[in-house]
């Protein structure tokens, strides 16, 4: 019967454990710099997002077209910040992100009233 080594089963444990130090060591330097340009990613869309917002003309100065009770309500709804589409409704709009289904609900095919 083979008897088996304390001192070799540790030196392979102890080997393992600095690998496994290693390679954590490694994943926190990848996680940092992932989690740095998330960070700067954020900063830099929310520049982009303001820059847009005041280089895009005004909508409120166009006069909107005449529109049925229901799609004004749908528009609100769309406006605060919820989808009112079927695939997503009732759901919050990340970002209040366009979304090309509720717009299409909204508006139909008479896009040039469409909320940019």
């Amino acid at each position: 019967m083979n008897q088996r080594d304390p001192f070799t089963d540790f030196q392979r444990l102890s080997t393992e454990a600095d690998n496994l130090a290693h390679d954590l060591a490694g994943f926190r330097q990848e996680l940092n710099r992932v989690l740095e340009q998330n960070a700067e990613l954020i900063i830099e869309n929310k520049h982009l997002r303001g820059r847009l917002n005041e280089l895009a003309p005004s909508t409120e100065t166009e006069p909107k077209p005449a529109m049925l009770p229901s799609r004004r309500n749908l528009e609100k709804l769309y406006d605060s910040g919820y989808h009112i589409c079927n695939m997503m409704y009732g759901a919050r709009r990340e970002n209040n992100e366009p979304c090309a289904f509720c717009t299409n609900i909204i508006y139909g095919n008479n896009r040039s009233h469409q909320k940019k």
